[in-house]
């Protein structure tokens, strides 16, 4: 396994990369390259007589340059498997990490063994996360990853009954748009389902790609419209956003479905 994929690694610590080299050869990996950035590996093509395994270091003056390699280097190698490797297990991070395309995000105090038994995991096809993430990180990783495998040729869309929406949608996306429902902002949603800020963002703008809308007011309209979700008892008058803006998102919402993009 280990030698039918070629290694290439990329951050700006040519020091880390030397140790990373030095690991990896002696556990019999085949490296191909390596450069402090994705563009330098990207000025010519790269074999791919073999799969391609980039691990990649985000640690980088711009927090968003590692995941914005991450896109840049799927989007011309999209079979190609990708580890991120950082600092510190922050949410954010990883669901960041994984919305670009990684296949593994991984904290640099790792052990040695923990380290090549995740790589083998990723060529594997596996996705993996460092120990500390919480379980709803996961979540989102494998709805990302279902999501961007079938919506080109297999999700097909039903704006008029809104089936197909609806399925797609899991439990805790119901519970969020519930929430959208009733206007309640992601740090008001993040206490009440006891998750982080950062990860009712991401669902949130999961539930827009998933529904077609454009914002959040607009897929509490949809909701309603479709009849999909009520709000939970107790959780006060329905909606409370502001009348006009419902107005404003109603033709929006309708406008589009007419002239779907």
């Amino acid at each position: 396994m280990r030698q039918s994929f070629t290694t290439v690694l990329v951050g700006p610590s040519e020091l880390l990369r030397e140790g990373l080299i030095r690991i990896l050869e002696a556990e019999k990996f085949r490296i191909l390259s390596s450069a402090a950035s994705v563009y330098d590996l990207l000025q010519k093509p790269l074999s791919q007589q073999r799969p391609i395994l980039l691990i990649i270091d985000l640690d980088a003056p711009d927090e968003d340059a590692g995941f914005t390699q991450i896109a840049d280097f799927k989007a011309v190698y999209a079979s190609s498997h990708v580890v991120a490797l950082g600092e510190h297990c922050r949410s954010n991070d990883v669901v960041s990490a994984f919305r670009a395309g990684a296949d593994a995000y991984l904290t640099k105090v790792a052990a040695r063994e923990t380290f090549i038994k995740a790589l083998e995991l990723v060529m594997l096809g596996q996705t993996v996360l460092p120990a500390e993430t919480s379980t709803c990180i996961q979540e989102i990783r494998l709805d990302v990853k279902t999501i961007a495998a079938t919506e080109p040729a297999n999700v097909r869309y039903e704006t008029e009954s809104g089936e197909t929406e609806r399925s797609v949608l899991s439990n805790r996306e119901k519970t969020i748009l519930r929430c959208l429902i009733g206007g309640e902002s992601n740090k008001t949603i993040a206490r009440k389902i006891n998750i982080a800020e950062a990860t009712v963002k991401a669902h949130v703008k999961a539930i827009l790609r998933k529904i077609r809308v454009r914002n959040r007011t607009q897929a509490a309209v949809w909701a309603m419209n479709h009849d999909v979700l009520t709000p939970e008892s107790g959780s006060g008058p329905l909606p409370s956003h502001d009348p006009q803006e419902l107005i404003e998102a109603q033709k929006g919402y309708h406008s589009r479905m007419l002239h779907p993009m």
